[in-house]
């Protein structure tokens, strides 16, 4: 009797020890809840991470607004008319031309950066700049030849004085900058990422290579990295960063805020 109470009590003690792990069905209801969990918090991580970046954006832009000040100081009358070039700050008035390119757009594609560049800096002598900056001169030089279809940049300047954009970026929208034709990186991104899947992209062009034929169309939205909930990020001539999330695919802040002043005044 003795000996059988004891062979049962080692036997449970086996099977307690059996008991430690997880059961198949177990197992898989765990895997089935972690699944879940990320299923709902990768795009809040995804949207978190993106907030970061523009963050980031906004900051480099409020250093660029320092330096255009202090550029148009020197080179000019204080006035936005002096602008031209994003590039042209560096290195004088911006000493890392990391600055320069939306840290976004360097996370994505670190090897197209270093080719833009290499390709600016053999041109021009200058580094490139992701940042899409406005010119003054041309926007009226646009409006004289083209008055009913344009505004130039003096009439929006005499309503919006200093509050004025001078300059954007689009990559948090459109997914990458304008014009990535000299790098061949650029282009292979470009077309994966930033043009609208639907464009046919013919392979053999009259006199004109295919991958300029690219570049030009760079980008054309809407992409895979194409997002309209995220916004245009905003350089004005006073020197404030804005974040701005209306509008399509074209940042025309200004001439909407143009408008919008101009229409308040009647």
């Amino acid at each position: 009797m003795g000996r059988g109470i004891g062979e049962s009590e080692e036997g449970a003690r086996k099977v307690t020890k059996m008991r430690k792990g997880l059961t198949l069905m177990e197992l898989l209801t765990v895997i089935s809840i972690l699944a879940t969990l990320a299923a709902l918090l990768f795009p809040v991580y995804t949207q978190v991470k993106k907030r970061v970046y523009v963050i980031r954006c906004a900051t480099q832009m409020k250093q660029l607004g320092i330096a255009f000040k202090m550029y148009a100081h020197d080179y000019g009358d204080d006035s936005p008319y002096v602008i031209t070039y994003a590039r042209k700050l560096y290195p004088h008035y911006i000493s890392d031309k990391q600055i320069l390119v939306c840290p976004y757009f360097a996370t994505l594609t670190p090897e197209t950066v270093k080719e833009m560049h290499a390709f600016y800096q053999k041109r021009w002598g200058e580094p490139w700049s992701s940042y899409k900056v406005e010119s003054p001169k041309t926007l009226d030089l646009i409006a004289q030849k083209y008055p009913d279809e344009s505004i130039s940049f003096a009439e929006m300047y005499s309503v919006l004085g200093d509050r004025i954009p001078i300059a954007y970026c689009v990559v948090h929208r459109l997914g990458c900058p304008y014009n990535l034709a000299p790098s061949p990186s650029g282009r292979k991104f470009c077309l994966q990422y930033c043009i609208d899947p639907n464009v046919v992209i013919p392979q053999d062009l009259p006199n004109l290579p295919r991958e300029i034929f690219i570049g030009a169309m760079c980008p054309t939205p809407p992409g895979l990295l194409s997002d309209l909930s995220q916004p245009w990020i905003i350089l004005r001539w006073d020197g404030s960063v804005s974040l701005d999330y209306s509008g399509g695919w074209y940042p025309n802040v200004a001439v909407m805020e143009f408008l919008k002043e101009v229409s308040k005044r009647k």
